[in-house]
């Protein structure tokens, strides 16, 4: 059943974004060749700038930013939207009735939200790259600098691959975060019988504020252990092990939010 969970949420992703990722990246290709034609070459050689070229570049470039900036706002809007009317709200009549539990429901719309997330990054680091002049001589030193990786590998380009892997693990894992803060503010706020997105705002506000109060307090003795434990190692083995003990504090945050999100949608649910 947690399988068509999954199914059902992607599918409801999948439709939401069919559109905006790829006129990201169309207008991405757009952008690079405006870009490209908005410098000219007069009969001596020199360059310059064309006047029209410098135009719709601009706009080409304006359109570009705006995509990028609303499919972030609409991940994010799609995320809270889905977790809000699909549990809390009226869509929460028929979940809550399925033959599933309130944990499998939570990890559905979390693991929806943060691919439908790191997707959007993905894809806007691709129209950053086609964007980007490439040229013969560019993907010939790129080929060759992968080549030379894999035909020299060594310890450090093990590290070089691992350090990328920890930071796209602790990206995740934050994202998992953030997005489960939200779930419990939305959870708390609906607690109340009247103004609950407010409240549920006021919540989000407080436990932010809460967590923060305690990071704060512990964070000297958390840097004092921190400092014990890697202070003596090499540079290399103190970034991994900084950033899997960031991973570690992210994973007890992610716990707790849905530890109180799972305890509320199992106990306290009011969907009146």
């Amino acid at each position: 059943m947690f399988g068509k969970l999954l199914k059902y949420d992607f599918r409801s992703m999948f439709k939401q974004f069919a559109f905006i990722w790829p006129a990201a990246l169309a207008l991405a290709v757009v952008n690079h060749f405006t870009m490209n034609a908005m410098t000219t070459v007069s009969g001596d050689g020199a360059f310059g700038t064309s006047t029209v070229g410098t135009t719709t570049a601009g706009i080409a470039m304006l359109v570009y930013v705006a995509i990028l900036m609303a499919m972030f706002i609409v991940a994010l809007v799609f995320t809270i939207q889905r977790f809000y009317k699909g549990l809390l709200g009226d869509e929460g009549y028929l979940m809550h009735t399925l033959p599933v539990r309130p944990w499998q429901l939570i990890g559905s719309k979390l693991l929806c939200a943060v691919v439908t997330t790191f997707l959007s990054v993905v894809v806007a680091v691709l129209s950053i790259l086609i964007i980007f002049p490439w040229g013969r001589e560019d993907f010939q030193e790129l080929f060759n600098a992968f080549r030379y990786l894999f035909s020299h590998w060594s310890s450090e380009a093990t590290n070089a691959v691992l350090g990328i892997i920890e930071l796209l693990l602790l990206m995740l894992v934050s994202f998992a975060t953030g997005f489960l803060e939200l779930y419990l503010a939305m959870s708390i706020g609906h607690l109340f019988n009247k103004n609950r997105v407010a409240m549920s705002v006021i919540a989000f506000i407080a436990v932010n504020a809460v967590m923060t109060t305690l990071l704060n307090a512990v964070s000297p003795g958390l840097e004092h252990i921190l400092n014990n434990i890697v202070g003596n190692w090499d540079t290399i083995a103190s970034f991994h092990s900084t950033v899997w003990i960031v991973i570690a504090g992210e994973l007890v945050l992610s716990a707790i939010y849905f530890a109180g999100t799972e305890f509320i949608l199992r106990k306290k649910l009011n969907l009146e």
